[in-house]
């Protein structure tokens, strides 16, 4: 018996390219190649800084200061939560108040000039309505026990992750709301 003048053209089973085999391959590229993007964009030089970092981080360090000062005179009261009635911790959380009222007013009058000044003003203006919905709270407290925090909206946001996500974006993580209450 002769061999045969050409190859065979049978490939084993395990070895075809398939329509499905080609699709799911195409598929896992692409995927691939998505999240490869997505990283670029998240930490190469494709990332973009957040619209409210200042590009002078002289406020953001003083700022950590006064901040860090007005957590640990309040870290100094009794907690709130462990008060035996609705006054009592009413009563701590107006102390608390009025130390991150006093907070406030000291970035206040170290707010820098031009449009890191705006960005610091309009933070600023978010922890004082905050400071208002505490105050509410505490009025609230008085006459009922049970009441909640109940905290301002912003653009169908808490206005509190607006002042949370300032503070971490300009790395002031003690100017962060206060979970005291």
């Amino acid at each position: 018996m002769t061999a045969p003048a050409h190859p065979p053209t049978d490939v084993p089973p395990g070895r075809r390219w398939t329509v499905g085999r080609v699709l799911a391959i195409t598929t896992v590229v692409l995927l691939v190649a998505m999240w490869g993007y997505v990283l670029y964009l998240a930490f190469g030089p494709g990332r973009q800084p957040p619209p409210d970092r200042l590009s002078d981080p002289t406020f953001a360090t003083d700022a950590q200061a006064i901040c860090e000062a007005a957590h640990a005179d309040v870290d100094q009261l009794p907690r709130a939560i462990e008060a035996t009635d609705a006054d009592e911790r009413a009563d701590v959380v107006a102390e608390a108040n009025a130390r991150f009222t006093a907070m406030v007013d000291d970035l206040e009058a170290i707010t820098p000039p031009g449009e890191d000044g705006q960005i610091v003003t309009e933070w600023l203006a978010d922890w004082r309505t905050y400071l208002g919905d505490r105050a509410d709270y505490v009025e609230a407290l008085r006459r009922d026990p049970d009441t909640q925090l109940v905290v301002t909206a912003k653009d169908r946001e808490q206005i509190t992750e607006y002042i949370d996500a300032f503070s971490a974006d300009n790395k002031m993580i003690t100017c962060a709301t206060p979970i005291d209450v």
